[in-house]
Parts: C-alpha cells; structure tokens; sequence
C-alpha cells in the first residue's frame, strides 16, 4: 500500500484484483471495484467481515492486479503467474513480499518473465511491479513453467491427487498413517474428518468402514477440495460426502457426529499457535453426539491428555511411536466445553 501511495497513477480507474489478499484499512480506497481472491478461510471470513467481494477463484482481467505471493516457492512463481492470467493489457502486476519470505527471489523471478521492474524497499519488506506492454510479450515458456509448478497434480506413484501448499501434500503424513492404523473397522454413524487436507484419512474411512453413512470434510483451505473429489470419487461406495470449506477453530455443527477424526494443526504457517489444536479438539467435543467418538493423532510432546480428560468421560492413549501418539476420547462433556481451551509449550509439527 505504501508503495501504491508514491505511485498514484497505478491503479487510479478500473477494476482492482486482489490475489491472496488480506484485509487492510488502506483496501477502502478500491472497496467499489476491488474484488479479494482468498482461499484460505480465515483471511477470508475477514475480508467479508469487512463486507469486500471475496472469490476462490477470480475470473476476468484487470488493469491492477496485485499479489502477495505465498512464501512455498513453487506456489510464489504459480502466484505470479496466475496473476499474469488476470493482467488486462496495458495493467500493472505488483507484488509485495517480507525480505524473510524470498521477495528478493520473487522479484528476480518477475524479471526473469517480465523484464524490467521497478521495486521499492521499505518496512522489511519489498514491493515490486511491472506494466504488461503491447509488443512486449512476457516469457510464456517461463509462464507456463510456473503454472505447472503449482498446479494440482498426482503424488505418491499416481495413487492421489494433490496441491503444493496442501499439509504433507506429496505424501502420507507419518502420524495420518500411524492413525489409520489403529481405527476400528466397525466405526459407524455419521464422521467427521477435521482439517482433511486432501483426504487421506476419510478415504479410509471409506475404504474400511463399512457402516460409516456420512463424512464432512472440514478444512479452511480452498484448494484441498479439487482433490479430495478426485481423491474420494474414485472410491465405490454409498457413503455421502461434505466438503466444507470452514475454520475449524471458529467452530463446526454442534451434536452431529457420531466419529470426528482428526491431525489437528498447530501453527498458522510458520507462526506456532499453541492454541490452534486445543481449539479443534474443542471443536470436536461440541461437534459429537452424547456418546460419540474422537480419534486422533498428534506429536508426542503436545499436553493433550488434560483437556480430553476434562472434556470427555473417558480418554485413552493407544500408542505413542515414531514422535506420535494415537488418542481415543468418548462421550463429551457439555459442561467443560464452555470453558476456554487452555494452551502449552508445543513444537510445529
């Protein structure tokens, strides 16, 4: 934004496209033509708490299209190139990264595609941007390039799909297959996959439970669902499946499920929040029926035990192997889920 106030000429008329936006007092300036890219949902309740026009995907092109790359490097150049998609003729792209998150890099990556950029420095942080000029066509060898590198693909010898930027998103999460391991088969009722990401543990739930009659997917990223369709569509099975794009923290339908199942997070990219996997186990207690059960795996130094112990009747730790610990809790406390979850010293997982 600063850099935006030294060059008013950028972005002066027509529409505005903001690609991983976040929301800002100095956004008020577009607030009638801006329109928020944002797929991750808690940035995004934020904007439209802030009532801006928020998408998952953008469509069309614009004179301004401005970005704050994602600091994954291949997700940072796919940043770039995406909004190159949106870029009208004649528009300005401008990016803005910390110094910590790769801007030097990302800028020599614009250059690489664009050419000449203009950039400024200030408040530990880099802002840089290009015009797209007629008879000066970007690399699209390089563009394309890009694109690929953070485009949804097939991991794991081709047995799924998934996303760079998804959790553990080219392989099976040493503590979600630690897990699985130790569901029962004999599950039942209505499920709940709490933080999905691309769908491992529910598609287990469907390949081996065989009286499971629902599964919602919560997950607060929007680009976990293209791949839990294809991930889960490829299963024979009666079951019905919910992809929900909610932040768990915030809260999921109360008195629904029979079984949740989760590898609840804890950490908001680099940033550990201790309170992050108390607020989803929280969430899971209020999300389940009188007698319903919680099956979880988490790092093995994450202080648990207590809240489980407070929150539910019974609680037990099944395993602890290879730094995880499987944990199963039955029959929810009303009462102790209105108290506020209480947080510890843990390590990101």
């Amino acid at each position: 934004m600063y850099a935006l106030d030294l060059n008013p000429d950028i972005g002066a008329e027509g529409r505005v496209l903001f690609l991983r936006a976040q929301e800002h007092p100095a956004l008020e300036h577009f607030r009638s033509r801006l329109t928020c890219q944002q797929t991750w949902k808690p940035r995004a309740a934020q904007l439209e708490a802030a009532a801006y026009r928020v998408e998952r995907e953008a469509q069309g092109k614009f004179p301004l299209v401005i970005v704050l790359p994602d600091p994954q490097r291949d997700l940072a150049v796919a940043d770039l190139a995406r909004a190159y998609d949106h870029l009208a003729d004649g528009g300005v792209l401008m990016a803005a990264q910390h110094n910590d998150a790769g801007a030097k890099k990302t800028e020599q990556h614009l250059k690489e595609a664009a050419g000449a950029v203009e950039t400024l420095s200030k408040h530990h942080s880099r802002a840089f941007w290009t015009v797209k000029e007629a008879g000066k066509p970007w690399r699209e060898d390089v563009l394309d390039t890009w694109r690929q590198r953070g485009a949804m693909r097939r991991v794991m010898e081709g047995k799924w799909w998934s996303q760079p930027g998804l959790f553990s998103w080219d392989r099976v999460d040493v503590g979600s297959a630690l897990l699985v391991k130790h569901l029962p088969k004999d599950l039942r009722g209505h499920a709940a996959d709490l933080g999905c990401g691309w769908g491992f543990l529910s598609a287990h739930l469907l390949r081996e439970c065989p009286d499971i009659d629902s599964i919602d997917l919560y997950d607060a990223d929007g680009d976990a669902f293209e791949p839990i369709r294809r991930n889960l569509g490829i299963i024979p099975t009666r079951v019905k499946t919910r992809p929900l794009w909610r932040d768990v923290t915030a809260g999921i339908e109360t008195a629904r499920y029979d079984v949740i199942v989760t590898n609840p997070p804890f950490h908001d990219g680099k940033t550990t929040d201790p309170t992050i996997g108390l607020r989803f186990l929280a969430a899971a207690a209020a999300g389940l029926k009188p007698n319903g059960q919680l099956w979880l795996v988490a790092n093995r130094q994450l202080p648990y035990e207590n809240f489980l112990g407070e929150a539910f009747e019974h609680r037990e730790t099944l395993v602890e192997q290879n730094g995880f610990k499987v944990m199963h809790a039955k029959g929810p406390r009303v009462q102790a889920l209105m108290k506020e979850p209480r947080g510890g010293k843990r390590r990101p997982r």
